[in-house]
């Protein structure tokens, strides 16, 4: 097996893994919090806490792995993935918990940014699309059954059982971690990246980061609104809704991966936006669990292949040695969009959920027409490179 190859096989089997200790997370949290005596405003803060950490901490590391490599930094996101869910065993009041977020948020900035990068260095542009079409499976994957089972682990073992368990799926990352090798040509390994300005004056990187950040601040609303908008309505089974949403986003992503790569990446991008604007739409006057699942299927499909197909342009179009700077902006802009779907559309969702959701579904057209009309005006396909898979 080439290097290229096996760094793309151990990029997404750690990739299982965290995203399963992730999304586990995302599921228990919430309710641990309630366990040591937080509200629902400490829970919002906790775990905004997290998401908001990721975005400064990724300026930071990625500075860092400018010297150091990403091979660096995906120990980095090892050591907090496998160590920051012991500490949160310890009964030490609610702001050693927000302490103990900022350190696990390490693991979410880093691995990130550093698996997306390397996976884009393990292969020729005309097999990328693909290759993050996989990558896509493996975190849908992950979403759509490490929630359930870690409910289920500290339902019945408790909450020490599930930290840590979820602390052995960081040390499984471990043999992955170590067996990597570090890409070729980025920076690192004795190149400088290029300044900040330059990377943000790419209209290619730009353009796809704000396009993804309103399709996210869609998501980020509905995480906070959609549960209480359905018990508004009596549809108390929610998880329909989530389990069409996990599996059209685990489908569209490697749908988008593939078809990228033969038709281009802006393409995917332009059909796939206004499937997820359709299925917000779809939740105006919901009437039952049909069309409920219905939306999910739009939602999910959509926003999995547009957010694949503008990840793979945004490594297609940038350089090596810029190529971290890129996918850390492009995750930020991710998080600040569900960040900011999340916790500043309350009072839209207060006055009206209807408007709520038109609402949501104008900003995701918004993210249509900065993909439409604010990348340059040239063919979207990745240029041909030479050999099968880069050594």
């Amino acid at each position: 097996m080439s290097p290229g190859k096996r760094n793309a096989a151990l990029i997404l089997i750690n990739t299982a893994l965290f995203f399963a200790g992730y999304n586990a997370m995302v599921a228990v949290f919430p309710l641990y919090v309630v366990y040591r005596g937080g509200g629902e405003g400490v829970v919002g803060l906790l775990v905004g806490l997290f998401s908001l950490s990721a975005v400064v901490l990724r300026f930071f590391l990625t500075k860092a792995a400018e010297r150091r490599g990403q091979k660096w930094l995906l120990a980095a996101a090892v050591l907090s993935a496998g160590t920051a869910p012991l500490l949160y065993l310890l009964d030490l009041g609610l702001w050693y918990l927000a302490a103990v977020r900022i350190y696990h948020a390490v693991s979410l900035a880093a691995f990130i940014t550093a698996s997306q990068t390397v996976l884009a260095a393990s292969a020729p542009p005309e097999k990328r699309g693909r290759l993050f079409g996989l990558y896509g499976v493996v975190t849908g994957l992950a979403m759509a059954g490490a929630p359930s089972l870690g409910q289920w682990v500290s339902a019945k073992w408790g909450y020490a059982a599930f930290f840590v368990g979820t602390g052995l799926l960081g040390l499984a990352m471990v043999p992955g971690q170590v067996l990597l090798k570090e890409p070729q040509g980025a920076a690192g390994q004795g190149q400088a990246a290029v300044p900040w300005r330059e990377v943000l004056a790419n209209r290619w990187v730009v353009s796809a980061s704000l396009g993804v950040a309103a399709a996210a601040a869609a998501l980020g609303g509905l995480s906070s609104f959609l549960p209480l908008y359905t018990q508004k309505l009596g549809l108390t089974q929610f998880g329909i809704y989530f389990a069409a949403f996990s599996l059209a986003y685990t489908l569209g992503g490697y749908g988008a991966g593939v078809l990228s790569d033969r038709f281009g990446r802006r393409a995917v991008v332009l059909w796939s936006l206004p499937l997820l604007s359709l299925g917000l739409v779809g939740l105006v006057r919901l009437g039952g669990y049909l069309p409920l699942a219905g939306c999910g299927l739009c939602i999910g499909f959509g926003f999995g292949a547009a957010s694949t197909a503008l990840l793979v342009l945004v490594t297609d179009k940038t350089k090596e040695r810029e190529r971290a700077q890129a996918v850390t902006f492009y995750n930020n802009c991710i998080d600040l969009g569900m960040s900011g779907g999340a916790m500043l559309l309350g009072g839209v969702a207060a006055l009206s959920y209807n408007l709520l959701w038109i609402l949501l579904s104008l900003i995701t057209a918004a993210g249509f027409a900065l993909v439409l009309l604010g990348m340059p005006r040239e063919g979207a396909a990745p240029a041909p490179a030479e050999g099968k898979w880069r050594k």
